[in-house]
């Protein structure tokens, strides 16, 4: 039986992590979150079958007591964009500040420790080419963001550190009310994948013992941004015009993980159905009626 810590856990990828740890493993499970009462209200339904901890990656003490205990640490924390790119120190502050605690506290007190990291597409940078397929060695046009700043910053420090880490690479992960849809290129094939999907493939990976010391990138489907947009729009009626074009590219190297995990990726249309089904029909029409045109200007201007 593993003991298994998950950062992050109250977030919405990070909680159906828990959740499928939960059902799909055998395992002892501590969730490491900030205390709000958004987290509190989450991980009341899970606290009796998992360790509850409210706190922050940012306090060394508190991880290395929590690395100590566990022989798996899945890396769920962190600030995104918009936030994460407010300023330097905010970005830096979660995202490899807590990264950096984690890895000193396996080398220091846990080196059989396994860490996984969730990194993201950002780290590849930006590209005016209209078709950009990505590996793992492709080279970076070095992104001066300051959240694709950290994340480098944290990959690097992983690698230089300890032995027994996987990074992986997630595209843009779907959900129902999505931060990306104002940011990505209409005109542009990206990677996507529900949270769902991405989590069967961490599960599946935490279980294998040949996938410490590597990097992946991780594919879900393939699809144009337009189409997306188009999708996300049907489902919840929302739309943020105004954003910054998001890094993008086509993930062309994903076989080792797909044959590990043996996931048979949501499709969009099916993402788009099921999702259709939690968002009430006359909420989801008002919505659309009043971002009708927020919606055909966003249309246009990308």
């Amino acid at each position: 039986m593993k003991d298994v810590l998950v950062t992050g856990g109250a977030g919405k990828i990070g909680f159906d992590l828990v959740k499928k740890l939960i059902d799909e493993t055998n395992s002892n499970i501590t969730v490491l979150d900030l205390e709000s009462k958004a987290s509190i209200k989450t991980l009341s339904k899970v606290e009796r079958r998992v360790r509850v901890v409210y706190g922050d990656v940012e306090d060394a003490n508190l991880i290395r007591d929590l690395v100590k205990r566990n022989d798996i640490v899945i890396d769920y924390a962190g600030i995104m964009p918009p936030l994460a790119d407010l300023n330097e120190n905010i970005a830096n502050s979660t995202n490899f500040v807590g990264t950096k605690n984690i890895v000193d506290a396996i080398a220091e007190v846990n080196p059989d420790c396994v860490y996984m990291y969730m990194s993201f597409i950002a780290v590849y940078g930006k590209t005016d080419k209209k078709v950009r397929k990505l590996s793992v060695d492709t080279e970076s046009t070095h992104p001066d963001d300051y959240y694709s700043v950290s994340i480098i910053r944290s990959e690097e420090y992983i690698r230089s550190k300890i032995k027994n880490y996987t990074i992986m690479r997630m595209p843009i992960v779907l959900t129902r009310s999505n931060y990306f849809i104002k940011h990505i290129k209409l005109d542009r094939t990206m990677d996507f994948i529900t949270k769902e999907d991405l989590n069967d493939i961490v599960v599946a990976v935490m279980k294998s013992p040949k996938i410490v010391g590597k990097t992946y990138n991780i594919s879900g489907f393939k699809a144009k941004g337009r189409d997306v947009v188009k999708g996300l729009y049907k489902i919840s009626g929302r739309i943020n015009v105004f954003g910054r074009n998001l890094y993008y590219g086509e993930y062309e190297d994903t076989k080792e993980i797909d044959k590990l995990a043996k996931v048979k990726y949501t499709t969009l249309s099916e993402f788009v159905e099921d999702s259709m089904r939690k968002v009430p029909r006359r909420k989801r029409a008002i919505r659309k009626i009043l971002n009708f045109w927020k919606y055909i200007i966003f249309m246009k201007m990308k």
